[in-house]
């Protein structure tokens, strides 16, 4: 019986020492373009910028453009904290894009996909998030011209919370 209360105590422990990821709240919004439009597909990520080591969040983009993140399970949120974005809106794996002459024209500014390059940042706080995230349609004059460094462009994709 001792041997018993021995395990069982040794377990509880075992799996309050499991415990130590971050709570995380709920974070919701949509992805638009500059005419309100919204972004059908993609998923957005947000990185947490404070942290030792980089804690993702990410969302498939729902096709009325909204999405729900997830850390450690599907739509569990985020940890508080400022945040990164990033919205990857690319082909997906497997669809021709081996062949890129098959694959569709890019939808969004390339420099959304990266958090480095994104200019999208927020602020997660320790209760229900709704964020609204503006991207620009891709432009291929733009992404192509000689010497524009679109990350350098203050108006050139931006970010706001929101309470919708």
């Amino acid at each position: 019986m001792l041997h018993r209360i021995v395990l069982t105590l040794l377990i509880a422990l075992v799996a309050a020492g499991c415990s130590d990821q971050q709570e995380t709240y709920v974070v919701h919004g949509m992805v638009v373009y500059p005419d309100g439009k919204p972004l059908t597909k993609g998923t957005v990520e947000f990185e947490a910028v404070d942290e030792k080591r980089p804690i993702t969040a990410s969302s498939e983009i729902e096709p009325d453009g909204t999405f729900q993140l997830g850390t450690f399970a599907p739509q569990d949120g985020a940890i508080p904290g400022r945040q990164r974005i990033a919205v990857i809106a690319d082909a997906e794996i497997g669809t021709e894009a081996e062949r890129p002459e098959f694959l569709p024209p890019p939808v969004v500014a390339s420099r959304f996909s990266e958090f480095k390059t994104s200019g999208l940042e927020t602020v997660v706080e320790p209760r229900m998030n709704n964020v609204l995230i503006e991207v620009d349609y891709f432009d291929a004059e733009r992404e192509n011209a000689d010497g524009l460094d679109p990350a350098s462009d203050p108006g050139y994709g931006t970010f706001e919370p929101t309470g919708f």
